[in-house]
Parts: structure tokens; C-alpha cells; sequence
């Protein structure tokens, strides 16, 4: 079941960037909420209460900041909300039996982040400079939650041991 899992994520995953220029700020924020839905989730399934609360919490201020934020000006707010959105998602287990899943969380936030990022002055961008642990880049990242439930969906259908992280 591994192999399926680490063929599917290779699939999946890739080693370039394609974020859509064309997502708006409600969009983006929506897909915050989404992924952070789903992995407070999994933490929840996997037996992580405290995990699955600092996720709700902080996908919760990142959605808010993102709707916040207006094209155009520092972002700085935005990107250290949704580097605490990452860092949360870092706190999950490589080995974990859901990481196919949590890594298209990862990759979207990456995504998300550079889109922002491209959108604001480059000094907004400097000052939040943040390395995250566990970097993943999606070759078709999702652009908004349907996207995202979609790809999420994908994953489990193709493992079915991961049948039980499935979006309610």
C-alpha cells in the first residue's frame, strides 16, 4: 500500500510551480478553510486533538487575513498567517499513512503563498521570510476548494487504506 501511495505522490507532485494568476482573495481564502478542514481532520482521526484545534484557529486567521488583504500592498500579515497554516501541517508525521494527503495541503499553501507573494511589494515579501521543513511543489496546484476536494478525493480513491481521512 506504501508504493501505491509514493506513486501516486510522485504523480501528484512535481519539481515546478503552476499557481493560476487568477484566483480571488475569497477564492484563496475558501481554499485556506478547505485545507485546513481536512487536515484538522486527519489530526483529529489520527488521535491529535491539539493539532487538529491549532489547525481550525490558525487556517481560521489565515482565511481571515487573506480576505483582508488587498492586491498590490505588503502582505506580510497574510504570509505569516499561512506560514503558521505550514507549520502546523510540518508537525504531521513524514511516515504517516495520510502524508499523500497532508502533502497536497503543504503544496497548496506553498502555492498560496507564492501567489500572494507575486501580488505584493517585494519588501512585504523579505521581511516574512520563512523556510519551511517539509517543502512539496504540485504541478497543478488546486485554485479554489472544489479543486482542492477534488485532488483530496483523487488521493483516496486511489488508496483505499485512506478511506477514513475522506471529506465529509
Amino acid at each position: 500500500m506504501k508504493l501505491r501511495t509514493r506513486t501516486l505522490t510522485a504523480a501528484v507532485f512535481a519539481a515546478f510551480l503552476l499557481f493560476p494568476v487568477a484566483c480571488g482573495t475569497a477564492d484563496i481564502a475558501a481554499l485556506v478553510q478547505t485545507l485546513g478542514g481536512a487536515a484538522s481532520s486527519i489530526a483529529d482521526i489520527e488521535g491529535n486533538s491539539n493539532l487538529a484545534a491549532k489547525l481550525k484557529v490558525d487556517t481560521t486567521a489565515a482565511a481571515d487575513a487573506v480576505l483582508n488583504w488587498k492586491s498590490g500592498t505588503p502582505a506580510t500579515e497574510v504570509i505569516e498567517a499561512l506560514n503558521l497554516v505550514q507549520d502546523d501541517l510540518d508537525l504531521f508525521p513524514v511516515g504517516s499513512e495520510a502524508t499523500a494527503l497532508i502533502d497536497l495541503a503543504i503544496g497548496t499553501t506553498e502555492a498560496i503563498i507564492t501567489e500572494i507573494t507575486s501580488k505584493a511589494p517585494a519588501a512585504s515579501s523579505v521581511a516574512v521570510a520563512h523556510v519551511a521543513h517539509r517543502a512539496v511543489t504540485l504541478t497543478k496546484p488546486p485554485k479554489n476548494a472544489a479543486e482542492f476536494k477534488k485532488q483530496y478525493q483523487t488521493i483516496i480513491a486511489a488508496n483505499p487504506q485512506l478511506q477514513k481521512y475522506a471529506l465529509k
